[in-house]
C-alpha cells in the first residue's frame, strides 16, 4: 500500500523512522509531531551507523574505544530490528503525499499503511528496550549521570512549541498561502499541538522519571512505565489528525504543492541515508 518512491538503506533506517514522521507533520503544516515524549531513554541516541561516528548525544562522555565499538554493535542490532518499521514509515509518507495531492486528508492507502506502521512499532519495542539496557550496562556511573543530565536539559517542551509555530509559518511562502489561510492554519496547529501535548503529558512524566533512574546502578528499562508508551501510534494519530484538519484549508494547487513537498522531504532523507551508507562502506 504505497505510492512508490525511494527506499532508505537498511543500515540507516532506524533514524529514518522518527524523521519520516516528523517530515510528514512538518509538511502538513501542523507543526512537528509531538516528540516521543516517553521514548525509552537513549532510544534516539542509539542511532550511529556501523563505521560512523557517535551521535552528539553520546559524544564527550569519555568513552573508551572499546565502549564506542560496543555502542556501534548495539546500534547494528537495533537498526536490523527496525528495518521493517522504517520501511513502513516511508510507505505511509508516500501514501500521505498521494492523498494530499488530491486534497484528501485521508485515504484507504493511509489506513492500511498507518495500521502497518503501528504494528511494526510494537514489534520493535522489545529490541529498543533491550538496546537501552545494553547501553546502561556499557556506561560507567559517571557517564550515565552525564547522559541523564543531557536528556533532562533537552526535554524543553516550550522550545519545541515555539519552533513548531515557526515551521508552520515557513509553509506560507512554500504553498503560497494567503494571510487568512496561514492564520487559520496556525490556530488549528496550536489547538492540535495543545491537545496532543495534554495527551502525552502523563507519558512525559514517566520519561522524566526514567531519565533520572537511568543514572542508577539498578536501572531496569523493562520495569519503567515509559517502556509501554505507544509512541508510534501517538505520532501517527497526530499526523493523521493534522491532515484532516488542515488539508481542507488548501486550494487544489496548494494541495499539489504540499504533496510534492512531502515527497521531496522523503527523497532528501533517502538521499542523505544513501550517502551515509556509501561513506560507511568506504571506511
Amino acid at each position: 500500500m504505497t505510492f512508490g518512491g525511494p527506499r532508505v538503506p537498511p543500515d540507516h533506517r532506524l533514524g529514518a523512522v522518527s524523521l519520516t514522521l516528523v517530515a510528514l507533520a512538518l509538511a502538513t503544516g501542523c507543526a512537528s509531531a509531538p516528540p516521543p515524549p516517553a521514548a525509552p531513554p537513549l532510544a534516539a541516541a542509539a542511532a550511529p551507523a556501523p563505521g560512523a561516528a557517535l551521535p552528539p548525544l553520546l559524544r564527550d562522555l569519555d568513552m573508551t574505544p572499546a565502549q564506542e565499538a560496543e555502542a556501534l554493535r548495539i546500534n547494528a542490532d537495533l537498526v536490523s530490528s527496525a528495518e521493517s518499521l522504517a520501511g513502513a514509515a516511508d510507505d505511509l509518507g508516500r501514501s500521505v503525499a498521494g492523498a494530499v495531492r488530491k486534497c484528501k486528508g485521508d485515504s484507504p492507502f493511509m489506513d492500511a499503511d498507518a495500521a502497518r506502521l503501528v504494528r511494526e512499532g510494537e514489534e520493535v519495542r522489545g529490541p529498543v528496550i533491550d538496546a537501552v539496557q545494553r547501553f546502561h550496562r556499557l556506561l560507567t556511573p559517571a557517564q550515565r549521570r552525564k547522559l541523564s543530565a543531557r536528556l533532562v536539559e533537552g526535554d524543553d517542551w516550550a522550545k519545541r512549541e515555539r519552533r513548531n509555530a515557526s515551521r508552520t509559518r515557513d509553509l506560507g511562502p512554500a504553498l503560497d498561502l494567503s494571510t487568512m489561510q496561514l492564520m487559520k492554519m496556525l490556530v488549528k496547529a496550536g489547538v492540535l499541538w495543545t491537545s496532543f501535548a495534554d495527551k502525552a503529558e502523563p507519558w512525559r512524566g514517566h520519561y522524566r522519571a526514567a531519565i533520572a533512574n537511568f543514572a542508577r546502578d539498578d536501572f531496569d528499562a523493562r520495569r519503567e512505565p515509559v517502556a509501554a508508551v505507544p509512541v508510534v501510534a501517538l505520532t501517527v494519530e497526530f499526523v493523521r489528525t493534522g491532515l484532516r484538519l488542515l488539508v481542507p484549508l488548501l486550494e487544489p494547487k496548494q494541495c499539489e504543492a504540499l504533496g510534492g513537498l512531502i515527497d521531496d522531504k522523503l527523497d532528501e532523507q533517502a538521499a542523505r541515508a544513501a550517502e551515509r551508507a556509501r561513506a560507511a562502506e568506504s571506511r
